[in-house]
C-alpha cells in the first residue's frame, strides 16, 4: 500500500486532529457548527465520547469531525469492509482452460462441468490458448468456441468470442431464473 493510501485511510481521535477549524457532528450525522479544535474537544470529553475526524476539506483547511464511540466507529468500519468483500463479483468467475488439440470427448467434459457452473450461478470464462503454428489455425478455434457457447446457450448468455494476446476467449454468464 503507497504512502498516500495509507494516509488517506488513517483515522484520527481526539488529540491527533490537526486542522485548528472543526465543523462538528453529533453522534446521529446532523451539523452542530464550526468549532476550534480546543472546544471540539471539551465537548467530546464532556459527553464521555471521541472525537474522530471523517473527512479533511483540503480547499477550506476544515476538519469533518463526529462525536462517537470510536470503538463503535471501528466495528462499523470492519462491518461494511466485509460486506464490500462478500459482495465482490470476481469469486463468481470460474475458468475453464482449452487448448486447440483438445479432443471431443474432453471438450464435451468441459461442457458438462460448465453446465453445472452455469446452473449454481457462477460465471465461467473459457480461455483457448495458441502456441506457436497454432496460431494459423484461428478460424478453428473460433469456430469451437462459438460450438461452446451454442451449446450452452440455455444456460448461460455469451459475450462472444474475444481475441486475446495469446488466443482467444468466450465468457458466459449466468441466466436469471
Amino acid at each position: 500500500m503507497s504512502k498516500s493510501n495509507q494516509d488517506r485511510e488513517r483515522v484520527y481521535i481526539n488529540e491527533n486532529i490537526k486542522a485548528f477549524n472543526i465543523l462538528l457532528l453529533d453522534e446521529n450525522g446532523e451539523k452542530l457548527w464550526v468549532v476550534s479544535r480546543a472546544e471540539a474537544l471539551k465537548k467530546a470529553q464532556d459527553a464521555g465520547l471521541d472525537l474522530v475526524q471523517v473527512w479533511y476539506n483540503w480547499k477550506d483547511k476544515i476538519s469533518i469531525c463526529k462525536i462517537i464511540d470510536y470503538g463503535k466507529y471501528q466495528y462499523q468500519l470492519k462491518k461494511k469492509e466485509k460486506e464490500k468483500k462478500k459482495n465482490q463479483k470476481s469469486k463468481w468467475l470460474k475458468e475453464i482452460k482449452l487448448s486447440y488439440g483438445i479432443e471431443e470427448n474432453d471438450l464435451k467434459l468441459k461442457i458438462e462441468k460448465a453446465k453445472e457452473l452455469l446452473q449454481k450461478g457462477y460465471g465461467v470464462r473459457f480461455t483457448l490458448r495458441l502456441r506457436w503454428r497454432e496460431n494459423i489455425f484461428k478460424d478453428q478455434s473460433k469456430e469451437k468456441l462459438q460450438h461452446i457457447a451454442d451449446e450452452l446457450k440455455e444456460y448461460g448468455k455469451s459475450t462472444g468470442v474475444k481475441e486475446e494476446w495469446k488466443g482467444l476467449s468466450l465468457v458466459l454468464f449466468a441466466k436469471l431464473k
